[in-house]
């Protein structure tokens, strides 16, 4: 009888099992919030992008872009052809201001709100739930 109870109790037989059980949670946990957060990168190069190309388009008063509602437009459209990224025309704002204490440039704003997956677990300083960009180009003329 003493030999069949030390079997039952000292096997390792499960023990993968339970390790695996303990550990899996923390590791898919880490797999998603790097997930998350290359996303979140990428978008946030998306938005940096978008607001770069339209202070250039808008500053070379290029086709398409000779108003700000046209600027604001173009910014749409881009945004959806290169990354697939939904902005509203409202996400835009196209001026003509001073940068840097520089005047007489293009400057455009361009904020989307990001859906936070995995990263929602995290601060709102290292997750944020809103994406800005700035840029500015000097206006040609």
């Amino acid at each position: 009888m003493r030999l069949v109870l030390s079997r039952g109790f000292g096997g390792e037989r499960g023990a993968a099992a339970v390790e695996f059980a303990l550990v899996a949670p923390t590791f898919l946990m880490f797999i998603f919030l790097i997930l998350d957060g290359g996303r979140m990168l990428f978008t946030r190069q998306s938005v940096s992008e978008v607001a770069t190309a339209t202070a250039r388009c808008f500053a070379l008063g290029a086709s398409g872009c000779t108003t700000t509602t046209d600027a604001q437009g173009w910014a749409v459209s881009r945004a959806r052809a290169r990354d697939n990224l939904a902005l509203a025309a409202g996400d835009v704002t196209v001026t003509t201001a001073s940068c840097s204490g520089i005047a007489n440039m293009a400057r455009v704003t361009v904020s989307t709100t990001w859906r936070r997956g995995a990263m929602g677990l995290l601060p709102q300083s290292v997750a944020p739930a809103q994406l800005t960009s700035v840029a500015c180009f000097p206006i040609a003329g």
